[in-house]
């Protein structure tokens, strides 16, 4: 087997080692996607994206988790007003967890971000159905669009499926006939010797340079205040800047977090918000673009501070590059040459010093 054959194979079976983990959970049940229908835990998740939850052990929830639960005495409702996401069975909420009861059975306060106040009800553990792991932005909308047109069915499923099952009934027919075969695979061995891939390396690196910096330059313009600071009763926090940004607050006790009033959100350009604290609180302020969605800005704020700023410079970086893509990425005969002429003079060197 060829070196290009067996790195196709490893990253085939990569892939396929990723799908299968990444497939297995929902299929066994143990994690399952749910759309948001309400705006009670905007903005961290808006109408209309996909959340990600995942079965989770009830004792080992804490303060802050967002969970999914059936409220109480509402299990086979079709619909709650106060509802963050539904399911064909039935209707789950995902909230807030802002306090916990301990008892013969553990119970737990909840509250919606946006809601200003408390769930007029506490969760029994057998109610809980899972943990928030992952936001994904507006593809909840993808059924409800397949279901008013049939056409986004035809052309990204339907179609497509069409294509694929064709070429190989194509393939099979070729290869059928053995002598139709060998001269198809000639053909194919032909145009392999004649033409390659090649990656113009100078022009892939001046690409992500100059993105690199064009992207670093705006997130870096637009970033308010970071760092650790100590929060006052009433803090102010303002945008000074031309886009909107995220700020997340992250006390130094973990658990104080609920205890802020607006310990995230959203500020417009040339605005400002006022966050209300209990008291004098050691905490790290982290100010962002809103150019990635909330909730992965809050994730990665948690990992480390300086995360969401590096990680929208190092998204949108490789977007532009992978937007640019036929600059930097075509097909060429002289590579091949190029490729051929030095396995040549490798094979001389070897004769030459005898190592073959």
């Amino acid at each position: 087997m060829k070196e290009k054959d067996i790195l196709q194979a490893t990253i085939i079976l990569l892939i396929a080692i990723f799908l299968v983990k990444t497939l297995i959970p929902f299929y066994t049940g143990s994690m399952m996607p749910l759309i948001v229908l309400s705006g009670s835990m905007t903005p961290m998740m808006l109408p209309g994206d996909m959340i990600i939850e995942k079965s989770v052990d009830p004792s080992e929830l804490k303060v802050g988790d967002v969970i999914a639960f059936h409220p109480p005495g509402r299990e086979n409702t079709v619909a709650t007003k106060d509802s963050a996401v539904v399911t064909k069975e039935n209707t789950l909420v995902t909230h807030r967890i802002i306090s916990l009861e301990e008892g013969k059975e553990r119970r737990f306060q909840t509250k919606g971000d946006a809601n200003n106040a408390q769930d007029d009800f506490k969760v029994p553990a057998p109610n809980i159905k899972g943990k928030l792991i992952f936001v994904i932005p507006f593809a909840g909308y993808l059924p409800d669009a397949v279901k008013k047109n049939k056409n986004i069915l035809l052309f990204t499923v339907i179609l497509p499926a069409g294509l694929i099952i064709l070429d190989e009934i194509r393939t099979m027919l070729l290869y059928s006939n053995p002598a139709k075969a060998r001269k198809v695979e000639k053909e194919q061995k032909k145009i392999a010797r004649r033409t390659s891939y090649v990656v113009k390396r100078k022009r892939l690196a001046a690409f992500i340079l100059i993105s690199g910096l064009i992207f670093t330059g705006v997130v870096a313009h637009n970033l308010g205040e970071n760092g650790h600071v100590v929060l006052e009763k009433n803090t102010i926090i303002k945008n000074q800047e031309s886009l909107s940004q995220v700020y997340v607050l992250t006390p130094d006790d973990y658990e104080q977090r609920i205890a802020i009033n607006f310990w995230y959100g959203v500020i417009t350009p040339a605005n400002e918000t006022q966050v209300t604290v209990p008291e004098e609180t050691p905490a790290t302020v982290i100010s962002v673009p809103y150019i990635l969605p909330i909730f992965w800005i809050i994730s990665l704020s948690e990992i480390n501070p300086y995360f969401p700023a590096l990680a929208e410079i190092g998204l949108y970086t490789c977007f532009s590059v992978l937007f640019l893509l036929p600059l930097w990425y075509r097909k060429s005969t002289v590579g091949r040459k190029n490729q051929i002429k030095f396995r040549r003079r490798f094979e001389q060197w070897k004769r030459t010093f005898h190592l073959i």
